[in-house]
């Protein structure tokens, strides 16, 4: 996996993948939402930034921040306005699916 996410880190830009998926708002399904959001990571290949504790030897510091933010991007499109005040301050992208 630690080599699939290295190679996909390096052509993230090209393999974003523009699913449609309502944001959430706190009053729609929260379980579906967030299945529906990583399935979008997954097609991307940025899953591993909510899945794995910390970054993988094999990733350089740069790749492994490139993947969290956009993985952050990712994940906040998805959010209405009122619901991305909680995320606010967070840089990771494992962290806000946590508070999440």
């Amino acid at each position: 996996m630690v080599k699939d996410i290295q190679s996909s880190v390096k052509f993230v830009s090209h393999l974003l993948t523009k699913i449609n998926v309502v944001k959430f708002n706190d009053t729609n399904n929260f379980e579906m939402w967030r299945c529906e959001v990583m399935d979008a990571l997954t097609a991307s290949n940025l899953e591993g930034s909510l899945r794995l504790e910390e970054k993988p030897e094999e990733i350089s510091e740069k790749d492994w921040n490139k993947m969290n933010q956009t993985a952050y991007g990712v994940i906040g499109s998805y959010l209405t306005q009122d619901i991305k005040y909680q995320i606010l301050y967070e840089i990771y992208a494992r962290k806000i699916w946590k508070i999440l």
